[in-house]
C-alpha cells in the first residue's frame, strides 16, 4: 500500500505576485514535490516528509 497526504493551502501553491490561489502555480508545486517523492522511492526510501519551496512541511508519504 502507498499513502500520500499533502496540504496545498500555503503560499508556495499560490501566485507569487498576487498571493491569490492559482491552479497553474498549485500544479507546478505539486509536480515539484511529487518529483522529489519519486526520487526518494527510486532511492529505496519507504517513507518521507514533503516540504514546499518555502521550507514548510506540507505532508508525508509512506509505502
Amino acid at each position: 500500500m502507498f499513502k500520500l497526504e499533502m496540504k496545498t493551502g500555503g503560499s508556495a501553491f499560490c501566485d507569487p505576485y498576487t498571493g491569490e490561489e492559482d491552479e497553474w502555480y498549485e500544479a507546478r508545486e505539486i509536480a515539484r514535490i511529487m518529483d522529489k517523492v519519486r526520487d526518494d522511492l527510486l532511492a529505496g526510501l519507504d517513507h518521507g516528509v514533503m516540504m514546499d519551496t518555502n521550507g514548510n512541511k506540507v505532508g508525508e508519504w509512506r509505502r
